[in-house]
Order: structure tokens, then sequence, then C-alpha cells
């Protein structure tokens, strides 16, 4: 286990995380992709992987494997949809590398070395969420590739028919 501190401050500061992830965000995604993120459905994608980073800081060792190759699917799926109404591939990692960047920036924010954790702690902390942020992109073109796929075999299917 990392912290239960360090995961309490992550799911304290939900709503502080979703702002972080959409400043991180903007102007550097399509301005649709945006507005799709600014939605109930966005913030939902946003709030199931965030709810990962807190089940990861509290998750004994022998966990984070499980937890990590769960992130992962679920941000293929999300990554399968977002592919499927158009959206292109640096737009969704640019995505998931900001809520990265949100979590660290929000936990740097409550987290100072003394109040219940130490500088140790909090390195560990930082660097779950980078595996879960990668363990996330690595879902993310997973699901936007397999999406392509789908379609070409779909077209190919298609073809074949005529």
């Amino acid at each position: 286990m990392i912290s239960l501190t360090l995961s309490s401050t992550l799911r304290e500061n939900h709503d502080e995380i979703i702002q972080r992830w959409l400043e991180n965000i903007h102007g550097r995604t399509a301005e649709d992709y945006e507005q799709v993120l600014r939605t109930p459905m966005g913030h939902a994608v946003a709030t199931n992987l965030l709810n990962y980073a807190v089940e990861l800081m509290g998750a004994e060792e022998y966990q984070e494997s499980e937890l990590l190759h769960r992130a992962r699917d679920a941000a293929r799926d999300a990554s399968f949809r977002r592919a499927a109404v158009g959206f292109c591939l640096p737009d969704i990692i640019t995505t998931a590398m900001a809520l990265r960047s949100a979590m660290q920036e929000t936990l740097l924010n409550h987290v100072t070395p003394g109040d219940s954790v130490d500088e140790q702690t909090i390195v560990e902390g930082l660097l779950a969420i980078n595996r879960l942020g990668d363990a996330i992109v690595s879902g993310e073109i997973a699901g936007y590739f397999a999406y392509h796929e789908y379609t070409d075999k779909e077209e190919n299917r298609r073809n074949h028919m005529v």
C-alpha cells in the first residue's frame, strides 16, 4: 500500500482534479473534442480513471498489476468509442496525459512532507500515477487502433460480399 492519505487526497479533491484536467486540455485538443470532454460523459470517463488512481494508492503491492490492467482496459474501451465518433489519436492521448498531470498537480498541491506522509511516500505516489498514466495511454492507443482494425475488417467484408 502506498498511502491511504494520498488515496484520500485524490478522492477528496475530485472536483479540483477534473478542473485541472479540463484546464490542461484547453487549447491542446480539437475544440469539438474538448466540448465533449466537458459533458457529463467526459467527466464520467475521467472519474472512472481517477478512481483507479484512488484504488491504486490504497492497494496492496500484489493488487497493482490487476488494477493497472483494469485501468488499461477501461481506457481502451473509452478510446474505442471516441475513435468511433471520429476523434483523432493525438487528442485522445493528450487527454490521458492531461489527467495524469492533473492528479500529480493536485497531490503536490495538497500533500507536503511532514503532514502525514514522508517524501518517499509522495514520490512513490507520483510514480504510481505515472504507472497508471502509462497504462491509460497504452489502453488509449490500443482502443484507437482496435476501432480502426475493426472498421477495416468490416470494409473488407463488405467489399468481398459485392
